[in-house]
């Protein structure tokens, strides 16, 4: 599929675009959500498309090299046999010192994202959601025990996904964070993980909390333990006994209610944090340093 992407449009919104205030652009642009590192947004005028906004890169080289692992991730996850939707990118200079990636992708239908499907399944309907889940993440695993070459990770929290129930469709969307290493290398710079957090943070992530986020999504259980754990944040708890029976017996990870609570006390401390320091930068930017800063920030996350 071949989606609708008009370049001129998506340039001429990036130079007039004010990350303060979105609906202050001269194109019309709503918001979709956020990912910790960018924003999901949709144009006006260009319908069946979302746009991830990714404004990490001082220059050109450093866009295309991350688009070029972005599209080997791709390939192997499709190796791997997981499905994806059509999509494209587009790297926008807007100014000297500052390139923007856009990804974009075809537009599911809202209900279809995984975890906007925990407010109309009942809990025959969750179970089949839950095993092709299971299904698709064991294809990441069997994929990496099949060859040596190639490792992959996923994080496969379901806002990730989008369940077509009727077909059994089950697609991956979360495609922009080329999480593989190749003979045991990490192809991420990690450091472009901390390109949106404030300077003097950076030292305090990077030694706490940068490598168990990174590693986390190549360790099954890891993987397993995440995607049952946001659901404390999809304000679904109380699937979380479906979920850890139908894994358990798909898996035998064995996991504990009781694990997963700590692990989501942890993880909310962490990502909770990135954003008050964030928003922090955000404010000395524009009141200290007099400068525009170049990241969309959501202004509450309800976890």
């Amino acid at each position: 599929m071949a989606l609708p992407v008009d370049r001129v449009l998506v340039e001429a919104f990036e130079q007039q675009l004010n990350p303060l205030n979105v609906t202050a652009s001269g194109i019309p642009a709503r918001m979709l959500g956020f990912g910790e590192i960018s924003c999901i947004l949709e144009l006006d005028d260009m319908p069946g498309v979302v746009l991830k906004r990714m404004p990490l890169f001082h220059t050109r080289a450093q866009a295309e090299d991350y688009l070029e692992k972005y599209r080997t991730y791709c390939s192997l996850l499709i190796a791997a046999g997981l499905s994806l939707p059509a999509d494209d990118a587009l790297i926008v200079q807007r100014d000297p010192q500052l390139f923007v990636l856009y990804f974009l992708q075809e537009k599911l239908a809202p209900y279809t994202i995984g975890n906007r499907q925990l407010d109309h399944l009942d809990d025959p309907g969750v179970q089949q959601l839950v095993e092709a889940l299971i299904e698709a993440i064991e294809k990441v695993w069997a994929f990496n025990a099949r060859q040596r070459r190639y490792r992959l990770a996923i994080d496969a929290q379901l806002s990730n996904w989008a369940w077509q129930a009727p077909q059994e469709r089950l697609l991956y969307i979360d495609t922009s964070t080329p999480l593989f290493r190749i003979d045991g290398e990490e192809q991420l710079q990690p450091e472009l993980l901390l390109a949106s957090a404030p300077g003097f943070a950076r030292a305090i992530i990077r030694t706490l909390f940068l490598a168990e986020v990174m590693n986390r999504y190549y360790d099954p259980r890891a993987v397993y333990i995440d995607l049952v754990a946001n659901l404390y944040k999809e304000q679904h708890a109380a699937r979380i006994p479906l979920f850890v029976h139908c894994i358990n017996a798909r898996t035998h990870q064995g996991l504990s209610e009781r694990e997963i609570a700590n692990y989501y006390r942890k993880d909310k401390f962490i990502w909770s944090l990135f954003l008050a320091m964030r928003k922090l930068d955000r404010w000395l930017h524009r009141y200290v340093y007099g400068k525009q800063y170049q990241f969309i920030l959501p202004e509450r996350i309800r976890r």
